[in-house]
């Protein structure tokens, strides 16, 4: 019998934190899932830590040779037998309850996809990251950056299979940017749960930290998502829309582009919503 949920969790030099990651799973209080551990050949001792666990719900994997971040989430997708996934960081922790309130929100909201929950951060920072709530906002979001948090989203297998959703390895290490622009232009539905049901290890280096090497993959992601939204948009608007992040008081093309965008607009997107965004990313600057 199929579990209703399976975890995915790539395991790379995590060895520190494994076991906190692999015990916070196993105390869900939803424990219909199967945890697929998809160790990358990593060259600490994840593996006897892993021997020492018999949970019958933990499904172990190691290829014979690294195949990188996307590559090894990509097998897991293969191996799972869930109706939704769920993705877990071996280095973080989900609180008891996470589970169970993304399956339950997902079984009473048939028309959404995905969701993702709120993340309270720890280690060499604090803080707390929350994403937006309404589909539409989600949508609009992703125009500007990542619209979902990855770690602690839970997804429909058949939606994302049913369109050839995988990660892609060329976009590492934004390849779930990547995957949830693919999946807003298919046309599904993603969404961010309010509740902090994940807590999100910083680690001085890590490519959540390291925003010099995503930059450029970020970029061609919007770029590649904005003609999607938006194609009759000009090459000059396209350029102008890039060009945000860099100017340093970007008002008069901010207000340019909340205009002409609301003209653009596509009926998946909510123009009152899209100029509000845009006015939020203006003062933000």
């Amino acid at each position: 019998m199929s579990p209703t949920v399976s975890i995915l969790m790539p395991v790379y030099n995590t060895a520190l934190y494994l076991r906190e990651a692999l015990d916070s799973m196993l105390a869900q209080t939803f424990t219909d899932f199967e945890l697929l551990v998809l160790d990358d050949c990593s060259p600490d001792n994840a593996g006897e830590i892993l021997d020492r666990y018999n949970d019958p719900r933990i499904k172990r994997y190691r290829g014979e040779h690294n195949e990188g971040l996307a590559n090894i989430l990509n097998v897991g997708i293969d191996m799972a037998r869930g109706k939704y996934i769920a993705r877990m960081d071996s280095d973080d922790i989900s609180l008891p309850d996470r589970l169970k309130v993304q399956v339950e929100y997902l079984e009473s909201h048939p028309d959404v996809d995905l969701c993702s929950c709120a993340m309270r951060l720890f280690g060499s920072r604090e803080g707390l990251w929350v994403r937006d709530t309404d589909p539409d906002k989600v949508r609009i979001s992703a125009l500007f950056f990542s619209p979902v948090l990855h770690a602690s989203s839970l997804w429909r297998r058949e939606a994302f299979e049913g369109r050839g959703l995988r990660f892609d390895q060329s976009a590492v290490p934004a390849e779930d940017y990547d995957l949830w622009c693919r999946a807003l232009v298919a046309g599904l539905r993603l969404v961010n749960l309010p509740d902090v049901l994940y807590l999100y290890r910083i680690r001085e280096g890590q490519a959540t930290e390291d925003t010099s090497r995503t930059s450029p993959k970020e970029c061609d992601i919007r770029r590649r998502y904005f003609r999607a939204a938006f194609p009759h948009a000009s090459d000059k608007m396209e350029a102008d829309f890039l060009a945000l992040p860099d100017l340093p008081r970007p008002r008069m093309a901010l207000l340019f582009l909340r205009l002409t965008l609301q003209n653009l607009c596509r009926p998946s997107f909510h123009s009152k919503k899209l100029a509000l965004r845009l006015w939020r990313y203006y003062c933000a600057r």
